[in-house]
């Protein structure tokens, strides 16, 4: 599986290496991830509000998900929530 992260606001690498181990821990779970692309940018530099959008390359149409928060934390907890939600619809549909 290929990642490809564009880290636009300059966060840590164990949240990179979080969304990491959690795409791979889903693919493994759901289906087949072929790629992976995640872009983090920040959206406002006085308040620190980051947005991150994931595209997940699967057999048939991308899954792409997208959040923003102030806090990482609570950013890639919905993120992952989403993502298993989506996979999970995936695999569902074959």
């Amino acid at each position: 599986m290929k990642f490809t992260i564009r880290n636009q606001a300059k966060i840590p690498n164990k949240y990179l290496r979080f969304a990491k181990w959690k795409i791979r821990k889903l693919s493994a779970k759901y289906c087949e991830v072929l790629y992976s692309d995640i872009f983090v940018n920040q959206l406002s530099k006085n308040q620190n509000i980051i947005g991150v959008t994931v595209r997940i390359g699967v057999p048939g149409p991308d899954i792409i998900i997208s959040s923003r928060s102030t806090n990482l934390k609570v950013l890639w907890s919905d993120l992952s929530s989403k993502m298993k939600r989506q996979l999970r619809k995936h695999k569902a549909k074959k």
